[in-house]
């Protein structure tokens, strides 16, 4: 059960079963404090619930401390207060094995006048491996300078190459400057019916544009002739309405001449 809480899976349940079983231990208090109904029950199940939490987490491994000194060298020979830890020199097999070496050293004949000439040695090597590493560099430079001379060379062969183009180039226009000539007036035969063209054009906009406002007139006298037709159209049915009136107060007074007539007539 220790291998299984000390996984990922193990870790996550103990993380569910510690919020659950904290939240069922809370409502029990809350139901306790507050005096409702079924507070015992509910606070001997939080209770409950709360001891076999501390049970499941009795199985669980404790927390491994890091070695912090990998890290931080500094923390090495400190205890937990911060107090350095007293060592003991350790330094008898190591003065064993120098006198060894010394020992092997002079019985080889080995003495420091040997190790400096050796020393010696090996920086001289040094040095001339530096000045034939400039000497390589040197011939690789020679060999470099001989490619660009022979890209010269090329370069030149090319550009004398070109100077022959451009010199039968030149011949070839002196050859044809007739035709260039003839081309030219051509081309101001051509300039000149442009110009003509574009004369005729312009005439031809003007009159657009002259016929255009003529246009614009003759709308605008339709437009106002048909506003005045309306006006006299509406001045025709008012007339005809005032007739009619007039027509039937002439009517009206007819009848009435009528009935005074034929009344004179009937006192005679």
């Amino acid at each position: 059960m220790a291998n299984f809480l000390a996984t990922k899976k193990g870790k996550r349940l103990m993380g569910m079963i510690y919020g659950i079983g904290a939240a069922i231990v809370i409502v029990g208090a809350l139901f306790k404090i507050l005096h409702w109904p079924f507070a015992n029950e509910m606070l001997i199940v939080g209770l409950l619930t709360e001891a076999a939490i501390f049970f499941i987490s009795a199985f669980d491994k404790p927390h491994e401390e890091p070695d912090w000194t990998l890290v931080y060298p500094e923390l090495a020979g400190l205890d937990e207060s911060g107090h350095t830890i007293d060592k003991k020199p350790k330094g008898g097999i190591q003065d064993a094995v120098s006198q060894q070496l010394d020992k092997m050293l002079e019985e080889a004949k080995v003495g420091p006048e040997l190790i400096e000439s050796l020393g010696n040695s090996l920086k001289a090597l040094g040095d001339n491996t530096s000045k034939l590493a400039d000497i390589t560099d040197a011939s690789v430079a020679t060999n470099e300078y001989v490619s660009n001379i022979k890209k010269a060379s090329n370069s030149v062969e090319s550009l004398s190459a070109s100077y022959v183009k451009a010199a039968e180039s030149l011949t070839g226009f002196s050859v044809n400057s007739e035709d260039a000539s003839s081309y030219g007036e051509q081309l101001q035969k051509v300039s000149k019916n442009l110009s003509e063209l574009n004369s005729v054009y312009e005439l031809q906009l003007r009159g657009a544009q002259a016929h255009a406002q003529a246009s614009t007139k003759l709308y605008e006298g339709i437009e106002q002739l048909m506003s005045n037709l309306h006006e006299s159209v509406t001045d025709t049915k008012r007339y005809k309405e005032e007739m009619s009136q007039l027509t039937t107060n002439l009517t009206s007074l007819n009848t009435i001449y009528g009935n005074m007539l034929s009344a004179m007539n009937f006192n005679r």
